[in-house]
């Protein structure tokens, strides 16, 4: 790992000047008068809500409104359609987000409740409001020019952090953490008052969420504006998956080292020991190849030479990860952050089978559906609760299912198509379920991109990072405009020899990617041929055989060998 990356600040500063002079064009244009058409009943809809791209976030905000305002009730006691007097009075609120702002504002912030209070604001129906996102706009825009990037995304993290610590919203929390009308956002913008930020179970939930959005936008950024990829690829990772190594990896940046703030030398042991068990199960995985151990079988129809790898490490590792638990629910396993912490303390790496590990179960089980998906699986087994474990294991079977049927590829597409919300029936209801389904499938995306950075591995960095960056866009049709031509054939001929030899190979990338993925998009033609003769067992096995002398090689590069006695490689 490199001791340091960059970020490209002069672009990002590029793109926030273009939305700030947009937005202020937009604002300057708007009427600013909406006197009685919004209360609880009829709330200023998020431009945030995203479905098959940017285009579509107006539309769909648009139809909520118009809604909304269907269901008003004049004082004659009819109701008024919405070509009635309050659609005509609502003209300008419906929901339509100038599209550039909603493209700037995405490209700049993700799906994150920053992006969204840019394109609320910019309906201009609150001057509290439009102050509040043009003051975060120039005070970002100042701190990045004055000291980089990642100074900004820290100073987030920490505010985000104290709020934490303390138990009371911060000033820079935005109001657009959860859906709200018009008058509760003039309220939080207009007030210090604690009362005016919610309930306390609203507050506490409310900074939990504001903490996870800081981790998702800096991980969106280095994704977006970090170099190199593949080591901005690895911290945005471990930022979506465990955020405290990120935070200590992001603190590598020279300007932050030049403000006194230091990474944690104590993490860059805990992620050694995390590779070095990554490297360990690409040796069993290969082993396991080699030897037909529980190898699932694949439908030549539904899995091509781009994908089969990949998706046939992705199905063993998921079958692997439930035997595993269910084997040590009677036995006394130390949860996964107290051998952490062990390893960070003492240096020396615990004796335990592999697969008996619970610190690499739950770096597999994030792997395999994401942070959040796999908190049920995760922490159901670590406190035993049954009923949380087994539903944690129904929704990675239900994710191990897609992955079946249409490869991991096009998993997050089926994924995150099945967890969008019905917008025009959630805007109807409370407030309450439109923040816990409008949370939940931001949740999803950041899940589905750490799926994409930790199991996809084409060779091709600047792909998992566009891909992740597009799912936490929550923009699924980027995503397939990027991964369906991946499917089209290409021509065998255009591979270079040396690759040819490579493809279909499993090893882990330097031991830190989690799939066995293939070099190549196309597997070579004796490999092709070999499957058609029935001789699938020499052609595999001889990639076992590379496989297993790749990741040996890497282990004795990695560590000593007085350490690589530390760890058992057996089921």
């Amino acid at each position: 790992m490199r001791d340091t990356y960059t970020f490209d600040s002069e672009a990002f500063l590029a793109t926030l000047a273009a939305l700030s002079s947009r937005f202020e064009q937009v604002v300057a244009s708007s009427a600013l008068s909406f006197d009685g058409i919004d209360d609880d009943a009829n709330p200023i809809q998020h431009p945030e809500h995203r479905c098959d791209g940017l285009a579509k976030i107006a539309d769909v905000a648009a139809a909520g409104t118009a809604a909304a305002a269907g269901d008003v009730v004049g004082a004659d006691g009819q109701s008024r359609d919405e070509r009635g007097g309050v659609r005509e009075r609502m003209r300008n609120s419906e929901g339509k987000v100038d599209s550039r702002i909603l493209e700037l504002a995405a490209e700049l912030f993700g799906g994150t409740c920053w992006a969204s209070l840019i394109g609320v604001a910019s309906l201009a129906f609150d001057d509290a409001v439009v102050d509040t996102a043009r003051a975060f706009m120039m005070q970002a825009a100042r701190c990045v020019r004055r000291n980089g990037l990642a100074v900004w995304l820290h100073g987030l993290i920490a505010d985000a952090s104290s709020a934490k610590l303390l138990g009371k919203p911060s000033p820079m929390m935005p109001m657009t953490i959860r859906p709200m009308s018009r008058i509760q956002m003039h309220r939080w913008v207009s007030s210090d008052a604690a009362h005016h930020y919610g309930t306390r179970k609203q507050r506490l939930e409310d900074i939990d969420e504001y903490r996870k959005q800081a981790y998702r936008l800096t991980a969106y950024c280095l994704l977006r504006w970090g170099t190199p990829i593949d080591e901005c690829n690895n911290i945005a990772s471990l930022m979506l998956s465990d955020p405290k190594f990120g935070v200590s990896l992001l603190r590598q940046d020279p300007n932050l080292l030049l403000q006194g703030v230091a990474p944690d030398r104590r993490m860059g042991r805990v992620l050694a020991y995390v590779r070095h068990l990554r490297v360990q199960a690409d040796i069993y995985y290969a082993r396991a190849v080699q030897r037909h151990w529980d190898l699932p079988q694949l439908d030549p129809a539904n899995h091509t030479e781009a994908t089969a790898a990949m998706d046939r490490r992705y199905l063993y590792d998921a079958h692997r990860l439930v035997v595993s638990y269910r084997a040590l629910w009677d036995r006394d396993v130390p949860k996964a952050d107290a051998v952490l912490a062990e390893v960070m303390q003492t240096q020396e790496y615990p004796r335990m089978k592999l697969w008996e590990n619970p610190v690499y179960l739950r770096d597999v089980a994030r792997s395999l559906v994401g942070t959040s998906l796999s908190a049920d699986l995760v922490e159901g087994f670590e406190t035993r609760d049954v009923q949380r474990f087994e539903a944690g294991v129904a929704r990675l079977r239900t994710v191990a299912k897609m992955v079946d049927t249409m490869t991991l590829l096009l998993m997050p597409i089926a994924l995150s198509d099945s967890h969008e919300p019905q917008w025009a029936q959630m805007n109807r209801g409370g407030y309450r379920s439109r923040t816990q389904a409008w949370r939940l499938y931001c949740d999803v995306g950041a899940d589905l991109a750490l799926v994409v950075l930790d199991r996809i591995d084409r060779g091709d960095d600047r792909y998992r990072a566009d891909a992740a960056a597009a799912l936490m866009q929550l923009d699924v049709q980027a995503y397939c405009e990027m991964t369906i031509p991946l499917f089209q054939p290409q021509d065998v001929g255009d591979a270079k020899p040396d690759e040819d030899v490579r493809a279909g190979g499993d090893v882990r990338k330097h031991g830190d990617a989690r799939n066995g993925g293939t070099r190549n998009d196309v597997a070579p033609p004796d490999a092709v041929t070999a499957r058609m003769d029935g001789g699938a067992e020499v052609a595999e096995g001889a990639m076992a055989h590379a496989a297993i002398e790749t990741a040996i090689g890497e282990v004795a590069a990695a560590h000593p060998a007085d350490e690589r006695e530390r760890v058992d490689v057996v089921a």
